[in-house]
């Protein structure tokens, strides 16, 4: 049935974030949604064999990284290691710094870090989604502007499992 879900393809790629500014992992993945307005809340939905998984389940909180183009070796690294065996902060070239509001780290050269608590985990088949509720959103160095640039051209868009795509903007009239 996998096979199923490549018809809603292609998905915005993001990096979740877990774990400790001293120890970070972070794990490539496009299943991640808007939940609600109020309260803000997003959810992730993590295979239940990854690490990630473990450590969401652990420190219920994570942050929802979202990278661009420039970042896609790091997005590759954190898609195709796992942190259970590597520590992926060693062989990532992006700057992992404290977040404001929860444990999990956020990543500096990101377009935006979204700090969540967890407040539900609901299973669903063989995945968990985390139901998050936002505490905190800051932008990394992608955008300085103070707020996510939402016409970039270079956001990632994954092609289930099959590489990667950007958006392209061109301007359609009515």
């Amino acid at each position: 049935m996998t096979v199923v879900l490549e018809y809603l393809y292609p998905i915005r790629t993001y990096l979740i974030v877990a774990g400790t500014i001293e120890k970070p992992n972070a794990m490539t993945a496009d299943w991640v949604i808007p939940l609600s307005f109020e309260p803000s809340l997003v959810g992730i939905s993590i295979e239940h064999t990854r690490y990630t998984n473990k450590l969401i389940k652990e420190q219920k909180n994570f942050v929802v990284a979202v990278p661009t183009l420039e970042l896609l070796r790091d997005v590759w690294i954190a898609g195709t290691t796992s942190g259970a065996k590597t520590n992926k902060a060693e062989k990532m070239s992006v700057t992992f710094v404290r977040s404001e509001h929860v444990d999990a780290p956020s990543i500096k050269e990101c377009q935006a870090n979204i700090e969540c608590r967890v407040v539900n985990e609901v299973e669903v088949g063989d995945h968990t989604l985390f139901v998050g509720e936002i505490v905190n959103v800051t932008c990394g160095d992608a955008f300085i502007s103070g707020k996510p640039d939402l016409n970039y051209s270079y956001i990632l868009h994954s092609s289930f499992g099959k590489g990667f795509t950007v958006n392209r903007q061109e301007e359609f009239k009515p």
